[in-house]
């Protein structure tokens, strides 16, 4: 009794020490791998809470979309499809499909550290995630026993040495157990490391961290990867569920990423299918359907904005687009242009790795960043050569990917060869032919060579230890390799310091967030695009509405509505004033914004304007200045150096009857979605000028204090033409217009009106092209 008490206590403790063992492992290369994140993003962790990873642009929206999560929740708002950014029309928050998974486990790190800190933590989560994604996907294939040695117990090795030292242990006393230590297999940690640092600090990853945090999250690829093979191997309907989920989340991080998982899956499933076919099926068919159920709500919220914003700002772009966002067939084995350790190699080739002339600054691109690194392809090439089995599955998916980022026809020393390539057949695939960037799938090629790169390693450690493993003098060889082996891969792939911009947080949004009501803050520039994606940060701070933002996609009808018209002040004036339209303006404009301050000011509610020096000229900072005080009143209130606050005197009180003209510039800035204004204005035989109706609805925005009463409508159509009327989502009733210009009134019911902002849209029921025409509209 009491010897099988000791017997269970033994294995007990046995089994407690291995998991002892493993938990101190797997801590151990997790801080590994969070100190060489720090370490390649130096410096960064001496500007944690002051500054981002990244170049000026994108970057700064990205920060946008954590801190618009948290904004949207504490002021009410749907975080994907807002009227907080392009005020009124509102539009879809797309960086925030993008995110939305990163977004919102972000916010209680912004709740306790602020969302700087809270973005820079996520941003270095996902790189030690992903590399210990990477180590654990690794060990897992290398755990194949077709890398162990023959079995035998005591056959002699066949060097000589190690013969004789197996024999001097033996006559030691040593026995079969001490030579049982120097049989078995060398650990996989090793290459499984390796595997962690080749794809989480691959410089095309690296690239993707100084624009694009939502391709820089990779931490979901490794684990749906590990899933899928332990559903495939072990036939696990609980990794296949798994397995789903993961491929699932993917949707709320990145579609193309998702699309990219998508297309391994395929290639994973032709590759497999043979014997016990059915469960295999049944495997990936479970798979596919857990990822569609966790999927769904986002695929909702995309299809919403889809309907909303016509389908048409996610569209399809031209092959020359594509053409010319493609890898180069060399791009991978040339030093890209921010390498550390290449950055004086004599070896640029204009489209390659290099701009395509002087100003030409595509070479510094995120995307351009794809050279792996010639110690990664020689591990890789060892792989094929010495381990072909083992290797072929994974060049397979890295020949596939890297094929289909050459584009549609083959570049070669920056030339384009005009010999097409398999991505011709992804551009007329739905949904797929969405991923306009070609190189975009250089990243599935990194991870892929990773894992070629842990099998190269692993084999190599047979070459080097065989039956050695084990003995004292392996000691210092194992540690050199620990050290070296990581080391030139990181060397490779540096890119120090690495670039970082500071992301001050000025103190006038927090005296703005203490102002209560709901009103808009005109931030300047906005027609510079990176001006606004860096200003509209600010939004977290004082979660107020603004106009023009930068949420990555633009839907056409914003981007006519906040570019090209011809509004006064907000959209012409500004244009003019930044430079983005070079006539200028002239007295005439002068003096109508003057004439219209008080609409404009009323419409959009304009309470400060902030200018930001960075994204202008001293000149054009002394031209704002003088135009928002001799134009809008505004009065500065703060200036820190870097951003000039002003307050802008409220307007009066609407008149009781407001006429919109929209043949005037005025008129333009109450009419949302659906007129055609980028076109000379209609004639009537002569008589009079008129404005088109363009799509299936159009759409007028007006303030209310509650009191309007009726619509009415200067219209005519080509043919009898039904137009519903739906006054804020709520069907108001029907006009018939006719071939005869005439007004059509409506009454506006006081329980569908709003005591401010209001949009009255126009239902025709299918698209129109010049059919229906309008001259003013009258709200009484």
């Amino acid at each position: 009794m009491r010897s099988a008490r000791c017997s269970c206590w033994r294995r007990f403790k046995r089994k407690a020490l291995n998991v002892m063992r493993d938990y101190r492992k797997h801590l151990v290369v997790l801080i590994a791998y969070t100190l060489i994140a720090l370490a390649m993003t130096y410096p960064l962790i001496l500007n944690f809470a002051t500054a981002i990873p990244g170049v000026e642009g994108d970057a700064g929206s990205f920060v946008w979309a954590l801190g618009w999560a948290k904004t949207a929740l504490a002021v009410g708002a749907n975080p994907f499809h807002t009227d907080y950014v392009f005020y009124p029309l509102g539009g879809a928050t797309q960086l925030l499909w993008a995110v939305s998974l990163i977004a919102f486990a972000s916010l209680p790190l912004q709740a306790l550290f602020g969302l700087i800190v809270a973005h820079n933590l996520l941003y270095l989560a996902a790189t030690v995630l992903t590399a210990y994604g990477m180590y654990l996907l690794a060990g897992y294939v290398l755990a194949d026993q077709k890398f162990q040695l023959p079995a035998a117990k005591f056959d002699l090795p066949a060097s000589p040495i190690a013969a004789v030292m197996v024999t001097q242990y033996l006559l030691a006393g040593a026995g079969a157990e001490r030579y049982a230590r120097l049989k078995r297999l060398p650990p996989r940690e090793l290459p499984a490391f390796v595997a962690g640092i080749a794809f989480a600090f691959a410089p095309l990853r690296l690239g993707y961290g100084l624009s694009f945090l939502n391709l820089f999250n990779t931490e979901w690829i490794p684990f749906y990867v590990l899933f899928l093979l332990r559903a495939v191997r072990a036939k696990s309907w609980r990794a296949a569920m798994l397995a789903g989920i993961l491929l699932g989340l993917n949707a709320y991080i990145d579609f193309q990423i998702a699309a990219f998982l998508i297309l391994f899956t395929a290639l994973y499933f032709v590759t497999v299918l043979g014997a016990d076919q059915i469960r295999r099926i049944q495997l990936f068919a479970l798979t596919a359907f857990v990822a569609l159920i966790v999927a769904a709500p986002m695929l909702a919220i995309v299809a919403n904005d889809f309907a909303a914003e016509g389908g048409n700002y996610i569209r399809v772009f031209p092959l020359k687009y594509s053409t010319d966002r493609a890898y180069d067939l060399l791009a991978y084995v040339l030093p890209n242009a921010r390498s550390t350790l290449y950055a004086n190699v004599p070896i640029q080739v204009a489209g390659v790795n290099a701009g395509v002339n002087a100003t030409d600054g595509s070479a510094l691109s995120p995307d351009r960043q794809t050279f792996v690194g010639w110690f990664v392809l020689a591990l890789a090439a060892h792989a094929i050569f010495w381990r072909w089995r083992r290797a072929r599955f994974w060049l397979l998916v890295a020949c596939v990917f890297a094929l289909f980022s050459l584009g549609p026809s083959l570049h070669i020393l920056g030339r384009d060869t005009g010999i097409p390539l398999p991505y011709m057949l992804l551009h007329e695939i739905p949904i797929v032919n969405h991923i306009r960037i070609p190189m975009r799938y250089g990243i599935m090629v990194a991870f892929a060579l990773a894992l070629l790169a842990a099998i190269a390693v692993r084999d190599l450690q047979f070459k080097f230890h065989g039956t050695h493993y084990g003995l004292r003098w392996m000691r210092p060889i194992n540690l050199v390799a620990w050290i070296a082996l990581p080391a030139i891969l990181l060397i490779e792939a540096a890119v120090l310091p690495y670039p970082v911009q500071a992301q001050p947080m000025p103190r006038i949004y927090e005296t703005i967030a203490r102002v209560p009501g709901d009103f808009t803050v005109l931030e300047i520039p906005t027609f510079n695009w990176r001006g606004a994606a860096a200003s509209e940060v600010y939004q977290a701070l004082d979660g107020k509405r603004i106009l023009r933002a930068y949420t990555n996609r633009i839907a056409p009808d914003l981007a006519e509505y906040f570019g090209t018209r011809g509004t006064p002040i907000v959209v012409r004036s500004l244009r003019a004033l930044e430079g983005a339209d070079k006539n200028g303006l002239d007295a005439n404009d002068l003096a109508e914004d003057k004439s219209v301050r008080d609409a404009v000011v009323r419409f959009y509610n304009v309470r400060y304007a902030l200018v930001h020096r960075s994204y202008l000229t001293a000149d054009q900072v002394r031209a704002l200045d003088a135009y928002l005080r001799d134009v809008l009143n505004a009065q500065q209130i703060d200036d820190d150096g870097e951003t000039i606050a002003y307050a802008v005197p409220p307007a009066p009180p609407q008149a009781a009857a407001l006429t919109i003209d929209l043949r005037e510039n005025i008129g333009q800035m109450y009419a949302g979605r659906g007129w055609q204004f980028e076109y000379p204005q209609a004639d009537y035989d002569g008589a009079f000028k008129f404005v088109w109706a363009r799509g299936a609805q159009s759409e007028i925005y007006f303030v209310s204090n509650g009191t309007m009463q009726t619509l009415t409508l200067n219209a005519y159509a080509e043919s009898p033409q039904p137009v519903g009327v739906w006054l804020n989502d709520a069907r108001i009733g029907e006009i018939a217009l006719t071939s005869e210009w005439r007004a059509y009134t409506i009454s506006l019911p006081a329980s569908a009106l709003h005591n401010g902002m209001n949009r009255v849209r126009l239902d025709y029921g299918a698209e129109l092209k010049e059919t229906v025409g309008v001259t003013t509209i009258t709200i009484r």
